[in-house]
């Protein structure tokens, strides 16, 4: 059974390109990325390829794996991804999965290592991302507690897989580069990765299949050259409009050449060909390089393409966002978003800019008080929604590829991502926190060997997953003790027996201070969701706020936008959600038990 593919055109041409080294002189040349020289080099329309040595000791074939991990979606945006739709239809959808740490380094860090953060030892991103003013580097940390030769790419290589990465890497990972400019995690056969992610104006630090030196690239955007006159083009008459449109023009300019300067400082090469140069769409063509190269090899394969998007600044290509400094979006944009009820999202819920937040937690009371416009509230859910769109356009692209490929048949594709975000729920922009909007993200995989169609699955799944669920499909051992456990037997229907997570864990670690959160820690199960905040990072003891222990308990059968914590209520508002006492006390000490076995895991 073949995956679906939409229709489109695809081109993966080779591209002119000035290469400057540091110091030097420019030259054209070929684009200096490797996948459009591949791509270009090989058939267009190559048919079956021919794969030897693909079968398990099982006698099952070992399947090829896209793994896709968007950065910052929540769940409920696959709704609003039509293209992508039209691959949810074949294959499984889950709707309870969950981000163990919802925030962008120790959630990867989950994803690779298939352990919690308070295993792997990552707790906040430790970069200019990082909300808490966290100093600690995420990779560096992952680095340090050796985990970088602890992750799904090694236990596959062993069995033979090729692995390529493509993309946004851990926060900090800049940090080592600073000491160590071709610093490649091991077990990565093809390596392309921002030193920092990036929508334009980007470096990758790049080693291609078979070679053996990395190479640092910067990669110009038209805008970079033009986002002067871009700035400049105001509409208005008279010397004063000139006046402005001047002023714009010096200020776009100066901020252009240093995004350049920026981009070009650290890099062994420049590419500057005269094209948008969007970084999802560059990835795009490194992933179909890669999957062309190792398919002639005839080995199975994993790529994991993690594109910046949805992340602030949430910037879309200019198909979609002509102007990347304001929020509008081009008629095939509209078009593809008109169907999708949160671009509009008339029907907000309670827990929108909430009305009554005496029963939370003081630091998200004191997100309040930072008060955020309603008005900057919309661009960030317009441009986040507007901003997956490409993501789209790079999957059927590459989707177009494997079925040229003759290879669709065997590939399991898989979309993911890191954490949630909040748009205003409980007045919280961001992430980090234990509500639904920050720990569910979505999941979906189709795998075209599974039989019996499409499926959704309600049983709690997580990120600390994936990675034995790659094990599982590749038929590898997994070589220590990982938290997560292999779901493949919930995507081909062989799962027998009773699913045995029952209930999941959240992890968060912040200063708790200025409306930032806090470290707490949650344990959710089917109706109840309960939240411990502390006052130490090593969780040993609770915060006390106005004279109580700073908890939260939520029935979400009757209660789903998390409205009433029901540890803070009055007697009275109690009583008027239907719950007695003594079931609440009950309740709480009975999950506060789960979460402790959780966290002691």
């Amino acid at each position: 059974m073949g995956l679906l593919l939409a229709a489109g055109a695809f081109s993966c041409d080779g591209n002119g390109a000035d290469k400057l080294g540091k110091g030097g002189k420019g030259g054209k040349s070929e684009a200096p990325g490797e996948p459009s020289a591949v791509a270009a080099a090989a058939p267009s329309n190559s048919g079956a390829v021919a794969v030897t040595g693909r079968g398990r000791p099982d006698g099952k074939t070992r399947p090829n794996i896209l793994f896709v991990l968007a950065d910052d979606q929540r769940a409920d945006t696959l709704s609003c991804m039509p293209k992508l739709g039209k691959l949810l239809a074949r294959g499984t959808t889950f709707k309870n999965n969950f981000a163990s740490t919802p925030l962008c380094c120790p959630g990867r860090s989950s994803v690779l290592t298939g352990k919690y953060a308070h295993n792997h030892g990552v707790l906040s991103n430790g970069d200019i991302e990082d909300e808490d003013g966290s100093k600690s580097p995420g990779a560096i940390d992952f680095r340090k507690n050796g985990n970088e030769s602890k992750t799904f790419a090694g236990w596959l290589q062993q069995k033979g897989y090729r692995t390529g990465y493509f993309g946004k890497y851990l926060n900090a990972y800049d940090k080592i580069l600073e000491t160590e400019p071709t610093h490649i995690p091991p077990h990565w056969d093809e390596w392309r990765a921002f030193s920092h992610a990036e929508y334009f104006d980007f470096d990758l630090l790049e080693r291609g299949l078979g070679e053996t030196k990395a190479t640092r690239r910067c990669y110009l955007s038209n805008e970079a050259e033009d986002d002067g006159d871009r700035k400049g083009k105001k509409k208005g008459k008279g010397a004063a409009a000139e006046k402005s449109d001047g002023e714009e023009n010096a200020k776009g300019k100066k901020k252009g050449k240093k995004k350049e300067r920026k981009c070009k400082g650290a890099a062994d090469e420049v590419v500057r060909n005269g094209k948008e140069n969007y970084s999802t769409d560059v990835l795009r063509d490194q992933v179909i390089g890669f999957i062309r190269k190792v398919s002639q090899e005839g080995k199975p394969w994993i790529a994991h393409f993690a594109p910046k998007a949805p992340h602030g600044p949430f910037l879309s290509p200019a198909r979609y966002q002509p102007d990347p400094d304001e929020p509008t979006f081009s008629k095939e944009a509209l078009d593809r978003l008109s169907s999708c009820s949160l671009f509009d999202w008339k029907g907000r819920p309670p827990s929108y800019l909430e009305a009554d937040m005496t029963d939370k937690p003081q630091w998200i009371q004191e997100t309040k008080a930072k008060r955020t416009a309603e008005d900057r509230l919309d661009r960030v859910r317009h441009m986040q929604l507007a901003s997956v769109l490409a993501t789209e356009d790079a999957i059927e692209d590459i989707l177009k590829v494997l079925g040229e490929l003759g290879v669709a048949d065997e590939t399991i594709v898989v979309y993911t991502g890191d954490n949630g975000f909040a748009w205003g729920e409980h007045w919280h922009t961001h992430k980090n926190c234990a509500y639904e909007e920050c720990i569910r993200v979505p999941l979906v995989v189709m795998d075209p060997r599974a039989a019996g169609g499409p499926r959704t699955v309600d049983d709690f799944t997580m990120n600390v997953d994936l990675a034995p669920t790659f094990a599982a499909w590749a038929g590898a051992s997994v070589p220590e003790k990982v938290d997560g456990m292999s779901f493949a037997g919930l995507v081909d229907g062989t799962a027998k027996g009773p699913w045995p997570r029952t209930e999941v864990l959240s992890e968060c670690w912040g200063p708790g201070i200025a409306g930032r959160p806090d470290t707490h820690a949650a344990v959710r199960t089917k109706k109840w969701k309960y939240v411990e905040h502390y006052a130490d990072n090593a969780r040993t003891k609770l915060r006390v706020h106005d004279g109580s222990p700073e908890r939260e308990l939520y029935d979400l059968e009757k209660d789903p936008f998390e409205v009433d914590n029901l540890l803070r209520l009055s007697p009275a508002n109690l009583a008027r959600t239907g719950h007695a006492k003594d079931l609440v006390d009950t309740t709480t000490a009975d999950l506060a038990a789960k979460l402790k076995a959780l966290e002691a895991k």
